[in-house]
């Protein structure tokens, strides 16, 4: 166990793991914003599926049905919503307020579209100046 401990501890000591991993804090923070508008979105339009096919039935308990059943996709939006961004205050709260580094971690998870956050574009040796002469990409001549 001490081993894995240890490491461990060299590996952290290599690595920042906000810093040098923020493209998949990234990520992520790109999937929780589009759960946190697709869910809601796809739950209103289902909903709004139902009663226009009960209305076009043209029967009063189908209609009702279709009625108790939007209203509670609409609750559901609103909770699947409401919990992410609870969450992310929460969370930003904890963090700015706390002394471990994190601050970029959770920088990028719940606000991927701005500070340090995004891709990097990868640098391509093409003028061959790398260590075998010849760049990886060719000369570029057909």
């Amino acid at each position: 166990m001490n081993w894995m401990f240890f490491m461990a501890t060299e590996l952290s000591d290599k690595i920042d793991v906000c810093k040098d991993l923020n493209m998949v804090w990234t990520i992520m923070g790109y999937v929780i914003l589009a759960i946190q508008v697709v869910v809601p979105i796809l739950l209103i339009i289902s909903g709004m599926m139902t009663m226009a096919k009960a209305i076009m039935e043209k029967k009063e308990d189908a209609i009702k049905t279709a009625q108790n059943l939007l209203i509670k996709k609409l609750i559901a939006a609103v909770i699947a919503f409401l919990v992410i961004s609870v969450t992310k205050i929460v969370v930003d709260l904890v963090v700015n307020n706390s002394d471990n580094h994190w601050e970029t971690c959770i920088d990028c998870a719940l606000h991927p579209y701005h500070g340090d956050c995004g891709f990097n574009k990868a640098t391509i040796d093409t003028e061959g100046s790398g260590d075998s002469g010849e760049g990886a990409g060719g000369s570029g001549e057909n």
